[in-house]
């Protein structure tokens, strides 16, 4: 696959390896003019303390009008580099990125004509668009501008000693990213983990809104937890299934995984330092703050961090398969099934559960700590509580002791609420593969907008969530 940034000019929809793009600023008061009487040279911008000459493709070719989803607000100057030159792009908007099979890149010109910028051309599912591959090096050439790096800037060539060093000056030591924004803020993602910006798809629930929540993308199942609240919450929040306020999912992949992220806008790319490495990922913070030449925050995401702190992320190894298997596995429950909150939404099974109870004074001692065990029916019960650590527990809260019958007695086992019944024969019952977990069963009921899918645990197998 062949990732490429993607960006219109006029009518044309133009494309260029992601690795040739260094920034893409906005054009408001970047661009200083630069009187030519002929050329395609509009000016120069300062870009990481160098002057580099900015060429508009209009002024060359017809590129017809610009589409009308394109405004004043959304130019932008792409600055691009081959390694060791580089030279400004105006666009009128930046797109995003796309994956394109190597073996999809058609070329349309044979003759090597110095004049041309475009030779090959590549359709883009994703776009539904036709993209003309843009020739970074031949853009220069026939431009004859260019910013050299190194000290011999003026000879136009770096020497073969220093040329390693010139490859990437000042602004490409650090690494490209996707600035997006979410909520009030702006956060940014290394580009080359950005696999996707798209709409926001229909989310399939994990429990009720609030839960974990999760869509199909490219055959695979993505986990979806909430941009706006990504950097301010202790643990990842999920997007509830309702229609969320962000209309965007930006989809990022690292490894063999990947994770859908609700944004509002998709905003440029830009070369950005990445967030310090150490030794335990899940250890680091999520994000470190740089501050853009505005003086705008921009929380830089330490994405190994966010893969390790969103468990629900393993569900994309699964892929295809899972998916088809746990369409093959789906059945009917013949049981009823009632569902209970405890940090989550779960079900179980109602055969084995004997009673349930009311949490009563009796059952706390006088620091209203849960008691070890209770009476029930004129003997000692063991009871479980199910609920997150610290979760009070005063007479009359509301929470309920699930009596479970098992092999070895009674346990009771106290949650927070019961929510529910779900009778026979009114839910599909299926299974999906998560990474670590082996398959892992959920009960799915309600219709279109309105379903929802529960994580059973088995209470009577001693299967209770810790």
């Amino acid at each position: 696959m062949v990732r490429l940034a993607v960006a219109t000019v006029g009518a044309v929809t133009v494309a260029m390896p992601v690795e040739a793009v260094l920034h893409a600023l906005p054009l408001d008061g970047a661009l200083h003019p630069l009187p030519r009487r002929q050329g395609a040279l509009c000016g120069v911008i300062e870009y990481a303390g160098r002057l580099v000459p900015v060429v508009d493709l209009a002024r060359w070719v017809d590129v017809g009008e610009r589409d009308d989803s394109a405004t004043p607000k959304t130019a932008r100057i792409m600055v691009l580099g081959d390694g060791r030159r580089s030279i400004g792009l105006r666009v009128h908007a930046v797109l995003g990125l796309t994956d394109v099979p190597a073996v999809a890149l058609a070329r349309m010109l044979h003759d090597s004509d110095p004049e041309e910028v475009f030779h090959t051309a590549v359709k883009s599912d994703e776009f539904d668009r036709v993209l003309s591959m843009l020739d970074v090096e031949r853009l220069m050439a026939l431009a004859a501008a260019w910013q050299q790096a190194g000290d011999d800037a003026s000879t136009g060539a770096a020497p073969a000693t220093s040329r390693a060093t010139a490859d990437r000056a000042a602004p490409a030591d650090g690494v490209l990213h996707a600035v997006l924004a979410v909520g009030s803020s702006t956060i940014a993602v290394p580009a080359s983990e950005l696999a996707q910006v798209i709409r926001m798809p229909a989310l399939r629930a994990i429990g009720p809104a609030g839960g974990s929540s999760y869509c199909h993308w490219r055959d695979r199942n993505l986990a979806v937890i909430d941009g706006a609240r990504l950097l301010g919450a202790p643990t990842l929040p999920a997007v509830a299934p309702a229609a969320p306020a962000a209309p965007l999912l930006a989809i990022l992949e690292r490894g063999d995984l990947a994770l859908g992220v609700s944004v509002r806008a998709a905003v440029e790319l830009r070369m950005l330092a990445p967030p310090g490495s150490g030794t335990g990922a899940a250890d680091e913070a999520l994000a470190t703050t740089v501050f853009d030449s505005d003086g705008a925050a921009i929380e830089v995401v330490n994405t190994a961090a966010l893969f390790a702190r969103t468990p629900e992320a393993s569900i994309s190894k699964a892929g295809a398969r899972a998916t088809a298997d746990a369409r093959a596995a789906q059945r009917t429950n013949d049981n009823a099934y009632i569902v209970f909150q405890t940090d989550q939404h779960h079900a179980t099974a109602i055969e084995p559960i004997a009673e349930i109870l009311a949490l009563q004074a009796a059952h706390v001692d006088a620091q209203e700590q849960l008691l070890p065990t209770i009476a029930w029916r004129e003997q000692p019960l063991r009871v479980v509580d199910l609920r997150p650590p610290g979760t009070p527990t005063p007479a009359g809260c509301g929470a309920r002791i699930l009596v479970v019958r098992h092999a070895d007695g009674c346990t009771g086992y106290v949650v927070k609420h019961v929510v529910l019944l779900i009778p026979p024969h009114t839910g599909k019952l299926y299974r999906m593969a998560l990474a670590g977990a082996g398959l892992v069963e959920f009960i799915t009921t309600g219709a279109a907008s309105e379903q929802v899918s529960y994580r059973t645990i088995d209470l009577a197998g001693r299967g209770a969530p810790g």
